[in-house]
């Protein structure tokens, strides 16, 4: 049975989709699978990892079997580079002096620190927001968030390609759950037309800018939708917030929206480079959300990681230029793919999807891109449906001209040598975004 599995992504599909629960029974299948790969000479593409941190370019272990290989980084999220930024780290390292190394109690036990709380008022000026709430990771404000911002009588309509942190928050929560077609805005009418008055309120959840394709959210559609139909919004930014708006307000920003938008999350880990997250919105609503588990009952980020957040925004703030810089650079790669006629999907932000539906060269091509000195994860079912596998390729403002050229060039070849179905034709249907809710 194991020998049909070319992934461990497929093998825990399996045991989602067999419905094999005993410990001990999955812990089996799973590790004859991993041993079955390493007697081959496969790594575990989902296992590796760095030996000195993060940036475009890194050296990249591989645990079974031992290897490692110096490669152009491009599955790692930070877009604005700023991980490495000197004065970033010595903000950081200057904080961890000051402040010590941890918070060691929530904030409702006095864990914050004045740095916790200038987050919260920073975040909810950029964004537009009267306050924000901080919480330790991105994952935990909106599995916390969700969870308990809804009621038993409430509805969830959730864009179909959400995030899992989305998704698992819907679960917890006592609402009914409905998830929409991706960037459907036709199918969200329907469903608030026909559910409308069924429910006490209704919560629409999407993100600003999609983590698996790259596509943005229609955001100006959606809210134009509470002309004829009562809802509360909630956008997930991690993927725009910092690099979007003249100022990295954010996608809702600078769609003119964030009037429209009742709660903005977004995490710290990305184009602040730290870690944490927040969900800013009404005083009102903020105050529930201080009461929810996920906020009392969890420690705070450490001081060292909330001063490289301010520090970070420092940077932004000081040198938006870096965000115009991001979007060319965005432009000229996809500009390069483009003309190669690569299936890029529906993507439009630093995200950049190369379409590959076919598992087994999909693999193919991500092994051998990182034998060339080209590293990022294969992006397979269950994480997407079947039929949609793809390699992304995450834009970071420190990627060269040189690391672009060389990293389309390989990609071209490699697809080419093995007949990856990845390109473009007269023939090639649109590519599907499906839901895998």
């Amino acid at each position: 049975m194991i020998d049909q599995f070319i992934s461990i992504a497929e093998v825990l599909g399996y045991l989602k989709v067999e419905d094999i629960s005993d410990i001990e029974e999955r812990a089996e299948i799973i590790e004859q699978f991993l041993n079955r790969q390493a007697s081959k000479g496969v790594g575990n593409a989902y296992e590796r990892y760095l030996e000195n941190g993060a940036s475009t370019a890194a050296n990249v272990i591989t645990i079974y079997p031992r290897a490692n290989k110096e490669c152009i980084l491009w599955c790692v999220n930070h877009y604005l580079s700023l991980n490495k930024n000197a004065n970033v780290i010595e903000k950081g390292c200057r904080a961890m002096k000051q402040y010590g190394t941890g918070c060691g109690t929530s904030a409702v036990s006095c864990g914050m620190t004045s740095l916790h709380k200038e987050i919260e008022a920073r975040v909810a000026k950029l964004v537009g927001k009267e306050e924000a709430v901080l919480f330790p990771t991105g994952f935990t404000a909106n599995l916390g968030g969700i969870s308990y911002l809804v009621g038993d009588r409430d509805l969830i309509l959730i864009d179909g390609e959400s995030h899992s942190s989305m998704i698992n928050g819907c679960k917890l929560s006592v609402a009914r759950k409905m998830a929409f077609k991706h960037n459907d805005i036709a199918d969200l009418e329907r469903k608030l037309k026909k559910y409308g008055d069924a429910y006490e309120n209704i919560f629409v959840l999407v993100e600003s800018a999609y983590s698996m394709s790259g596509d943005l959210s229609p955001l100006k559609e959606i809210t134009a939708l509470k002309k004829s139909y009562k809802f509360y919004l909630y956008v997930d930014e991690a993927h725009s917030f910092g690099f979007y708006g003249e100022k990295g307000q954010g996608y809702c920003y600078e769609q003119g929206v964030t009037e429209d938008v009742d709660f903005i999350m977004s995490t710290l880990s990305k184009a602040t480079a730290s870690v944490g997250g927040f969900i800013a919105s009404k005083h009102k609503y903020c105050g529930i959300l201080r009461w929810g588990p996920a906020y009392m009952f969890q420690a705070c980020l450490t001081p060292p990681d909330a001063a490289v957040t301010l520090a970070c925004l420092d940077e932004i703030e000081s040198n938006p230029a870096m965000i115009r810089e991001l979007h060319e650079k965005n432009q000229y790669m996809r500009g390069l793919l483009n003309a190669k006629k690569f299936n890029l999907g529906h993507s439009q932000s630093p995200i950049i999807p190369i379409m590959i539906p076919s598992p087994i060269k999909l693999l193919i091509v991500v092994d051998e891109l990182y034998q060339e000195g080209i590293y990022s994860t294969p992006i397979v079912y269950p994480a997407v449906q079947k039929h949609e596998g793809r390699i992304r390729l995450i834009l970071n403002l420190a990627h060269t001209k040189e690391q672009i050229d060389y990293t389309v060039e390989m990609l071209e070849k490699i697809c080419k040598k093995h007949d990856a179905p990845c390109f473009l034709s007269e023939t090639s249907p649109e590519a599907n975004t499906g839901s895998h809710w």
